[in-house]
């Protein structure tokens, strides 16, 4: 299958100062900190300020390691940062058969694991079967949704394993440009799904992860005999930094200041009112709109109140997504449009459904029912309209917070139950809830398979056949026509059922100070560090 992508431009090129370059999917701005025409150089050490420490380090478990993790894993493939194509990497070639039901790798010679262990076919059966697993188990959801009909792996030579599946994988090249997928050593793969969690992970990425202390910081070394950068990269060799600092600092002001006075040299989600103050400083900018699925509310349809159509419906239209862009976000954020980002092959403009219109909310809830009380909120059969939303990342609850306000405007009591990493899998998991909010990043459609199936453990709480049978028809049309056809059926059909209520597109908005070049941002939006270098302060 080959597939249509839009065209990237954030690349390793830094303008010279002053310079803007704004692209569909990213863009740079700032100061003289890029100049294009210095020379790398070897060395030194990069502290990182990020807002959180990840709940869980293993990128097979959890997304939210993405930026330190990720520096030590690469993957079979590659997507092109500025035309978003599938690329050779770890995989040099490939070729499908069975009419597209096997997918048979050519692995690249030379490549070994941190710890010495070749990267051979044996060593990538075992990670797909154990991926498997882990997804049977409730444990790799991402991953599950990426192996669905996977029925094994055959390893042809040292050089060639072959992926079979019980029907067309239309996107699946593309899942395999995703660190969730990312080859591991086998002494990894024999680790407890704990020990992998705290940092027990080799792959065969340009860092190692050296030290993890919880809840504070993860440090990375530079990997001195790393030869197989991908074809992205700016050059191919070892990284240039020697170490690298995951700091975690939560309150942004302190990133910002931290920033400013050099003592780390980059911090990511910029608050608002500091984005003014930093450039002004002399510091870059560096932003990327995530494909894939932006921040959004997913309600369980087999809660009471959400069960009915017309509840939901008033959800999606009585939250005023340019109100939370602007009072909380910067210049680099967007409000969301449709179901997926704007970078997602297949994307369709569905801004005027997701229009903000109070009025017509409320008449939806008066239809169902639902009469306005003296509070304003409404209620039902003596039941107020109090729905529920439960979320694990501290950082969206200023977002859930206007949307609670906005809501109440329609009469709607919304609830915000914040819980632990550790709590809010059971939660969904038990369908004891109405609402949840996450967000889930892959710029192909099967980003919308493993979001709303009800066969992935995400879903919308109880099955929908139809939805189901369309996102199954998508995920095995190799037709380039068809596939869009249904991914655009698709996202109407959830919009018209309010079976999501899109927030905003997600992104990476990273500051690095005037010394730090060369950091860009990957397909779909996360931080690169093996071109990343510092230069000699003046």
């Amino acid at each position: 299958m080959t597939s249509s992508f839009p065209s990237f431009a954030v690349g390793a090129a830094w303008q010279r100062a002053g310079a803007l370059t704004l692209a569909a999917a990213g863009l740079l701005s700032g100061g003289a900190a890029q100049a294009a025409d210095a020379q790398p150089q070897a060395g030194g050490a990069l502290i990182l300020a990020q807002s959180s420490f990840p709940p869980c380090l293993d990128l097979a478990q959890s997304a939210r390691a993405q930026n330190a993790s990720r520096q030590a894993l690469d993957t079979l493939l590659d997507q092109d940062k500025r035309t978003g194509q599938v690329v050779p990497w770890l995989a040099d070639r490939w070729e499908y058969l069975d009419e597209g039901k096997t997918l048979r790798l050519h692995l690249r010679s030379g490549v070994t694991f941190s710890n010495g262990e070749p990267l051979d076919a044996k060593a990538v059966k075992a990670n797909f079967d154990a991926l498997a697993a882990y997804a049977k188990e409730g444990r790799a959801p991402q991953a599950g949704g990426y192996l669905t009909g996977y029925l094994g792996a055959d390893v042809i030579d040292d050089s060639t394993v072959a992926l079979r599946f019980d029907h067309p994988k239309a996107g699946f090249l593309q899942a395999l440009t995703e660190k969730t997928l990312a080859p591991l050593a086998l002494a990894t793969l024999a680790r407890t799904p704990e020990e992998r969690c705290q940092g027990a992970l080799i792959g065969t990425g340009p860092f190692v992860i050296d030290q993890v202390v919880k809840n504070d910081k993860i440090v990375l070394k530079r990997r001195a005999d790393y030869q197989w950068a991908s074809p992205n990269a700016e050059h191919p060799g070892p990284a240039w930094l020697d170490q690298v600092t995951f700091q975690t600092i939560a309150e942004g002001s302190v990133r910002v200041g931290s920033l400013l006075s050099r003592q780390v040299g980059a911090i990511e989600e910029l608050p608002t009112e500091d984005v003014a103050r930093i450039k002004a400083a002399g510091a870059t900018v560096v932003a990327r709109s995530a494909g894939g699925i932006g921040i959004t509310l997913y309600p369980n349809i087999a809660s009471p109140v959400l069960s009915h159509a017309e509840v939901r419906q008033a959800l999606v239209i009585g939250v005023n997504r340019p109100e939370i862009i602007e009072a909380l976000y910067t210049e680099y954020d967007k409000a969301a449009t449709s179901v997926v980002s704007t970078t997602v092959p297949g994307y369709v403009d569905l801004s005027a459904k997701l229009a903000y219109q109070p009025e017509a909310a409320r008449a939806l809830l008066d239809k169902a029912g639902w009469k306005p009380g003296k509070d304003g909120i409404r209620s039902r059969d003596g039941q107020r309209l109090q729905i529920g939303v439960t979320w694990s990342f501290p950082g969206y609850t200023p977002t859930l917070e206007l949307i609670k306000e906005q809501l109440a405007q329609i009469g709607v009591d919304l609830r915000l139950n914040l819980r632990s990493d550790a709590e809010i899998g059971g939660v969904i998991r038990s369908g004891n809830y109405d609402l949840r909010l996450s967000d889930l990043t892959r710029p192909d459609p099967d980003v919308i398979l493993a979001a709303f199936s009800s066969k992935f453990g995400r879903g919308l709480g109880a099955a929908e056949p139809d939805l189901d049978a369309l996102l199954d028809q998508q995920s095995v049309a190799v037709d380039p026509a068809r596939r869009t056809a249904l991914v655009a059926q698709i996202q109407n059909r959830i919009i018209d059922q309010g079976y999501a209520v899109p927030i905003k597109e997600s992104n990476t908005v990273f500051a690095v100070a005037p010394n730090v070049r060369g950091l860009w941002l990957s397909t779909p939006r996360w931080p690169v560090l093996h071109d990343t270098w510092l230069a000699t302060s003046r």
